[in-house]
């Protein structure tokens, strides 16, 4: 199983997993971090470690950040190891609850591509989806 850590500004991380579970029950390795005006990037750095430590069951660890170019992309991209951690920027929650569905089947980087294209197909402007 493929570990998921979201970091993200403020609580937005937790927030979709709280989402994600709702809909799909109680995720297993799978945790989030909240990336503040407070946070010291030492401080944050060692946590972002020590999270992908816990998170980790021997197929490698997603994390999931808000934004590109924001701090929390910028603090995980020195995690980036191929096959062992990836980094897939832009969340939304369809994009989560397909990373939770699939991460026991394809491998880290297939689940970022599908995850990605997921992510993609389901942001849309509803009214011209009605139309």
């Amino acid at each position: 199983m493929i570990g998921i850590l979201i970091i993200s500004h403020c609580d937005v991380g937790r927030e979709l997993l709280k989402a994600a579970e709702l809909i799909l029950g109680k995720l297993e390795a799978a945790d989030a971090i909240a990336i503040t005006q407070t946070t010291e990037t030492q401080k944050a750095l060692n946590l972002i470690s020590e999270k992908i430590k816990k998170l980790d069951r021997g197929h490698g660890v997603l994390i999931l950040t808000d934004m590109f170019g924001g701090t929390p992309t910028n603090l995980s991209l020195s995690f980036f190891k191929e096959n062992k951690v990836d980094i897939l920027t832009g969340i939304n929650l369809p994009m989560l609850i397909d990373i939770a569905q699939n991460r026991t089947n394809l491998s880290l980087s297939d689940l970022g591509e599908k995850a990605v294209a997921t992510g993609k197909k389901n942001i849309a402007v509803a009214g011209k989806l009605l139309e």
